[in-house]
């Protein structure tokens, strides 16, 4: 727990910002500890819901939106919406 707690710490989620609040405080290791016990709460969370994990930091509509948009302006295009 302590490797994933140190590795979520270092990426744009919820624990990266939880991490650097705490490590002024507490210091790197009580933060990393303190990072693993938030992951277990969430995992604990995640299966008994049954549901999918969703960073309440990360816009998912605009990730999807990004990623297809190319390809939805190209189909306007090939059905004749849009003018190329």
């Amino acid at each position: 727990m302590i490797e994933a707690a140190n590795s979520a710490s270092k990426t744009k989620s919820q624990f990266k910002w939880f991490y650097k609040g705490l490590v002024i405080r507490r210091g790197h290791k009580r933060a990393i500890v303190a990072v693993g016990h938030r992951l277990l709460e969430v995992i604990f969370i995640v299966l008994h819901k049954k549901e999918p994990y969703k960073d309440p930091g990360i816009d998912y509509e605009a990730l999807v939106v990004e990623r297809n948009a190319p390809r939805w302006i190209q189909a306007l295009q090939k059905f004749g919406y849009l003018s190329r």
